[in-house]
């Protein structure tokens, strides 16, 4: 049903109005009019109501016809309602103002019974084109929208699977790739990266350990210490993550690269590959360097066991400026119910940490 709002101070020429707008052929639902002698009850009325079509005079008492146009305008939703100003003949100043104000049409006392039906039903018939257009809009929208959620979430999971390909052959990793992602997203939240920043960094930290694919699993699944030549070899998975990563068109996959290659140097410079030191070393490479060794400090591995919770505070503590970005240590340590949570929630406690069983229970209590 279209709803005509019509702003007259004269009785006689509002009930003329009133009596062609309702008689105009343009649907099979009767036009619902509302009538007004004051330009300000209308401005009230519309900011609880959105009319189809508006005609007012324009030489109205307390606020005239272009004044009302210009507040109309500004009112939410009504910036491309049409609009049809009364005026004289002969006031085209007026009709310029009016235009400039934001007026669709023209109608010119005294009223033309013709012209004033073939104006208002043009107009009318513009206005459910437009919101047939908009109703489009939105559900092309909608489909869109759902659409990409789809897709970014078709990513992640890509990026999951690619992930666990470097974990697949440590048959101790369990949630690995799953607590280094939300340790990760921790402490980049504390440290204050935006919410695009944070989510890049925990969709990409789990591809840190990507290049252990390359690794001959003499070496990955060793029990004991590595020789030198070992340790130099199972150093190269930082370049062969990189290297299968870095061309990638995916920020995700970027980030992956960067986290790959840098999640190894050291904040003191004594790290690998490069041994960057410092600020050099990417911030996201930094953060997973922390979140990777308290997981693997406090997991079961083929050469040890799982180390209490409190031991990996401890030493990540002692490593503050030295292997760790000291601001990432900061908060990570400040923090340490939201890391137990994520430890817990994630954790095979029965086959990784007996030492730690109480702490679990309380977290599920909490």
């Amino acid at each position: 049903m279209a709803s005509i709002i019509i702003i007259d101070d004269q009785s006689t020429t509002l009930k003329l109005l009133a009596q062609l707008v309702k008689s105009l052929d343009f649907s099979t639902e009767p036009i619902q009019v509302t009538t007004f002698d004051q330009s300000t009850e209308a401005l009230n009325w519309v900011q609880y109501n959105t009319p189809d079509m508006v005609l007012i005079d324009y030489k109205m008492p307390e606020i005239n016809g272009i004044e009302f146009i210009k507040l109309f305008r500004r009112s939410k939703g009504c910036d491309s309602i049409p609009v049809i100003m009364i005026t004289a003949y002969d006031e085209q100043d007026i009709r310029y103002k009016a235009l400039d104000a934001g007026a669709s049409d023209f109608l010119s006392k005294p009223i033309d019974h013709h012209e004033c039906r073939a104006r208002c039903k043009n107009l009318l018939t513009l206005r459910t084109s437009q919101l047939m257009l908009e109703k489009r809009n939105y559900v092309l929208q909608h489909k869109v929208t759902h659409s990409t959620n789809a897709i970014a979430e078709r990513e992640r999971e890509t990026l999951l699977r690619l992930a666990r390909a470097g974990e697949y052959r440590d048959e101790e990793t369990g949630n690995h790739i799953l607590r280094i992602a939300k340790y990760s997203r921790l402490i980049a939240e504390l440290i204050g990266l935006d919410e695009r920043h944070c989510d890049l960094i925990e969709q990409a930290s789990p591809m840190h350990d990507l290049g252990k694919i390359g690794i001959s699993d003499s070496i990955l699944l060793k029990q004991g210490r590595l020789t030198n030549d070992e340790f130099d070899t199972m150093k190269s998975h930082t370049l062969i993550g990189y290297e299968i990563l870095k061309d990638s068109p995916s920020k995700y996959l970027q980030a992956g690269a960067s986290i790959a290659l840098g999640h190894h140097e050291h904040f003191n410079g004594l790290g690998y590959p490069y041994a960057m030191r410092g600020e050099e070393i990417p911030i996201e490479a930094r953060i997973v360097a922390i979140a990777d060794v308290f997981d693997a400090l406090t997991s079961v591995r083929p050469y040890k066991e799982a180390w209490s919770i409190n031991d990996a505070i401890t030493f990540i503590q002692t490593q503050r400026g030295k292997q760790f970005d000291p601001d990432c240590v900061d908060v990570f340590i400040d923090n340490l119910d939201r890391v137990k949570y994520i430890y817990c929630a994630l954790n095979e406690i029965s086959q990784h940490n007996k030492e730690e069983p109480n702490l679990c229970l309380q977290q599920d209590l909490s």
